[in-house]
């Protein structure tokens, strides 16, 4: 099988923090965990959530949220082999915008962006939930012409298991969870993305 498409996971791939959202709290002192629970019993949809925790960041300048931060090592080196394997390569995130100095890397980045009022936090802007990333993918290869079976699905977590059992090959990269392992063809737990870069080098030959 010739793959054409990568699609990758960024939060607990392309960075260390398998929460964008989270560490956001933890750099600006807030306490998110109100929502997620609230969220996880049922009493809000992801779209409140993710508008309750924006609106506990109003007000927040854009250059703190958008501060420097450090990605996953190795990523220059995964960026050079998907670019050299001539692939389409697409980001799908739950996680918020910030992460969009990561997007160099990728043909298509879609993930939940803050909307900023005034050079500060005003509201969010969602287009991934925890529940249709496999959706947001699907159309992005329904674009480009290129079937399922024709890409490489990369995630961690329990919101990337529809990709890791639709892609052609699938990769779980750390995964969070024994149901995610098991979802997937290959599994690689490392502190760095240079095994998953050599591992797709020599897959997409």
């Amino acid at each position: 099988m010739r793959y054409r498409a990568v699609i990758l996971d960024v939060d607990g791939v392309v960075t260390p923090f398998r929460s964008a959202w989270q560490r956001l709290h933890a750099v600006l002192g807030t306490d998110g965990s109100l929502n997620r629970a609230l969220y996880k019993l049922g009493v809000i949809d992801y779209y409140e959530w993710a508008l309750y925790d924006a609106l506990l960041w109003h007000g927040a300048p854009r250059g703190v949220v958008e501060a420097y931060f450090q990605t996953t090592r190795g990523l220059e080196a995964l960026c050079n082999v998907l670019r050299e394997a001539g692939v389409y390569t697409v980001a799908v995130s739950a996680g918020v915008g910030y992460t969009r100095r990561v997007s160099h890397c990728f043909h298509f980045y879609v993930v939940n962006d803050l909307v900023y009022r005034d050079g500060a936090v005003y509201s969010v802007s969602v287009s991934v939930s925890d529940k249709n990333k496999e959706e947001v993918a699907g159309k992005i290869l329904e674009h480009l012409g290129v079937g399922w079976e024709e890409a490489v699905a990369v995630g961690d977590g329990e919101a990337d298991l529809p990709m890791l059992r639709r892609a052609g090959y699938s990769i779980a990269f750390n995964p969070a969870s024994e149901e995610v392992a098991r979802a997937a063809k290959a599994v690689i737990r490392a502190e760095s993305l240079h095994p998953l870069a050599k591992f797709l080098k020599a897959l997409l030959r």
